[in-house]
């Protein structure tokens, strides 16, 4: 599941619109910082696509999956 940071940060942010929880956004020099209700996590900035596993240490840190990120 090839995604760019930036389409997962609008995903994660309709995923906490659909739960009622709260998105807070910190950006840094190369990274964002988000914080999903009380899990927290950071997403690089760049216009790559995210590795697989790097995608999936950030869903498992903020524990949900790839299936509720979907539309």
């Amino acid at each position: 599941m090839p995604m760019k940071p930036a389409d997962l940060l609008r995903r994660l942010n309709r995923l906490a619109v659909r739960r009622g929880l709260i998105v807070e956004t910190r950006e840094g020099g190369n990274h964002t910082i988000v914080r999903l209700g009380e899990r927290r996590t950071v997403v690089g900035r760049h216009p790559a696509d995210l590795k697989t596993g790097t995608l999936r240490g950030i869903l498992k840190q903020l524990g949900i999956t790839p299936a509720d990120l979907e539309d």
